[in-house]
């Protein structure tokens, strides 16, 4: 994707502390927030639009029956997302040190890649390294 190119596909998580997940994403990740968008509640997020480097955009919002009409907030079917990075060791370090809990790696892979993968505070798993789809 060039960068004059617009992503056609915008992941987006609930979080039970969805404000707390952005500050997470920024710090421990490296992600801009490029909007926030309240929700009714006090606290609540109804949108936030992140970007990661390579230009890819997720979403982020509370997730409680009045933001985004969920019923049931019980079990969650684990969520994972990749990101490419030059530099899976030292992005590994930043997370660990910004509070995300070790999930694997980093290590190379059999196809020659360096991977990581971390668990965010809401259990989410955030892998990431220098494979690239090919």
């Amino acid at each position: 994707m060039d960068s004059t190119e617009q992503p056609k596909l915008w992941p987006s998580l609930g979080y039970r502390d969805a404000t707390s997940a952005v500050r997470f994403l920024k710090q421990a990740l490296g992600f801009d927030q490029l909007a926030h968008y309240p929700g009714d509640a006090p606290g609540a997020v109804n949108q936030a639009v992140l970007r990661w480097s390579s230009g890819a955009i997720i979403t982020i919002h509370s997730a409680d029956a009045t933001t985004v009409g969920f019923d049931d907030l019980g079990a969650r079917i684990p969520v994972g997302i990749y990101l490419y990075t030059d530099d899976p060791d030292g992005l590994y370090e930043r997370a660990l040190k910004a509070g995300a809990r070790p999930a694997g790696g980093p290590e190379t892979s059999p196809r020659g890649t360096r991977d990581a993968t971390v668990a965010d505070p809401e259990g989410c798993l955030w892998s990431f390294g220098t494979y690239r789809g090919n």
